[in-house]
């Protein structure tokens, strides 16, 4: 016999799970200027499975976008977390090179 569990989607927990979360990285990592949180959550109506885009955006660093995010992920958080993590000047270019991207993380909302 097969059996299906379908999840709820508490909005208020994940609500207060970034909320929780953006303090937490501010505190501790103060070259953060900027967390945009965007994606379904935001703007759309999340699924069950569906993850929390956010957008830290730092004074400067000297590592490879891919090799900042560790740096940044959180531990326990309820539902999983996508990560992107831009420079200051790197998101500026970005609304060159990638328009369609930038404005899908402009779209959100700043916490």
């Amino acid at each position: 016999m097969h059996t299906v569990t379908i999840k709820s989607i508490d909005k208020e927990q994940i609500q207060r799970a970034v909320a929780a979360y953006a303090t937490r990285l501010r505190q501790q990592h103060p070259e953060i200027e900027r967390i945009i949180w965007f994606g379904s959550w935001v703007t759309g109506l999340p699924s069950p499975g569906s993850d929390v885009d956010l957008c830290l955006i730092l004074t400067a660093s000297d590592k490879a976008p891919r090799d900042r995010i560790s740096a940044y992920l959180p531990f326990g958080f309820p539902v999983g977390v996508d990560l992107v993590v831009y420079t200051r000047a790197e998101f500026e270019r970005l609304q060159k090179i990638s328009p369609g991207w930038y404005a899908a993380i402009i779209s959100g909302v700043e916490i």
